[in-house]
């Protein structure tokens, strides 16, 4: 049974932590992070990284190009809103999908969870690999997709929409970028410098009002651009666009689901293995004027000490977002959101590792 918290507020420390020297809060699809360098190492690059953008996808589109014919045969006449749709969803990602083996942990049932919850959900994602993360985003929306048609939902259920960067759309040939934009794909201004912030608003206004209706699931990846990045923590490149939908969102909705999917790859001695982690949802919703968030993914062994603390009381399933005791209100809440899906994500980021240090073969295999 669900307890709303009633006149309990404890000190945020996880958030405290994270965002204290953040002074101000950037637009949406721009790094909390005030990282000067790399906005401008951006603007000078962009241009090379477009073009090596194109050149990986016309070798990739070549090595590759009977699979694309096949995924776009698949979906070129299908309409997203037809009962037939999840079912070719579900084809088009055996065929990507095609000799790759996943460690993915259904035993939890979180699929079966959030088809029986008939409500949208917001997926987050890592992006630790910008080559393998969208074929792994592609398999779990194929055993979502085989969910939803299974439970006799796929004419109602919510239709996939991918948020990406749109220089990965432009820089495919028309085909593959057919392919992609059936499957959901949405390309926003992701630059870290000078995102065109009218633009972005213009494309995601109707998602955010089909998320709004229980029409559309929302994929994600916050890292963005930052994920290039490597050598920095996820914290760090972690950016408030997920979280500025998730404060606009809960004014709309009863509550608002997020689920973290994490990704992990084995890289020594079986290639093709690759693991993804379906976190417990985080559940946000409203109460008065305080935003409310469930404890998520808490009980994980990797959890942080701060973030146990935040969400100490078993009794208690939602806890007031707070700042030394203080409820945050306002648009100040984004950056307390961000810490809290930041905080989900680096956990089912460890769960995944942790499977594939332990495992040579995957127990669940998408068998294609």
């Amino acid at each position: 049974m669900i307890t709303p918290i009633q006149n309990k507020y404890i000190s945020n420390n996880y958030n405290n932590t994270v965002y204290a020297e953040h002074k101000q809060y950037c637009p949406a699809f721009k790094s909390n992070i005030l990282l000067k360098s790399a906005q401008s190492s951006e603007k000078g690059s962009r241009n090379v990284e477009f073009l090596g953008r194109k050149i990986v996808n016309f070798i990739t589109g070549f090595i590759g190009r009977k699979k694309i014919t096949q995924i776009y045969n698949e979906l070129s006449n299908i309409e997203k809103t037809s009962p037939e749709y999840m079912g070719k969803m579900s084809k088009a990602g055996r065929i990507f999908a095609k000799e790759k083996e996943v460690e993915i942990n259904l035993e939890s049932n979180r699929i079966k969870d959030i088809v029986n919850s008939n409500e949208p959900h917001i997926f987050i994602m890592n992006h630790d690999n910008q080559t393998h993360d969208p074929e792994m985003m592609t398999m779990f929306n194929t055993f979502l997709s085989d969910e939803y048609i299974k439970s006799g939902k796929a004419s109602t259920c919510p239709r996939p929409v991918v948020i990406l960067n749109e220089d990965i759309l432009l820089s495919m040939n028309k085909k593959r970028r057919e392919i992609f934009e059936k499957m959901g794909a949405i390309g926003i201004d992701a630059s870290l410098y000078s995102a065109d912030g009218k633009k972005n608003a213009k494309k995601l206004i109707p998602v955010l009002r089909d998320f709004v209706m229980g029409k559309a699931n929302i994929y994600i990846f916050p890292e963005g651009k930052m994920s290039a990045y490597k050598n920095l923590d996820i914290k760090d490149k972690f950016q408030t666009g997920v979280a500025d939908m998730v404060h606009l969102l809960v004014n709309k909705r009863d509550d608002v689901r997020v689920v973290p999917l994490a990704f992990d790859y084995n890289k020594k001695s079986k290639p093709l293995l690759s693991s993804i982690y379906i976190g417990s949802p985080i559940i946000f919703k409203k109460e008065g004027t305080h935003v409310l968030s469930s404890s998520g993914n808490v009980s994980s062994s990797f959890t942080s000490d701060d973030y146990k603390n935040f969400f100490n009381n078993p009794d208690i399933d939602y806890e007031t977002i707070t700042d030394k005791g203080i409820p945050v209100e306002g648009k100040n809440t984004v950056a307390y959101i961000g810490g809290v899906l930041c905080e989900n994500l680096r956990i089912c980021k460890e769960e995944a590792k942790a499977v594939l240090s332990k495992k040579s073969l995957g127990d669940k295999v998408l068998e294609c």
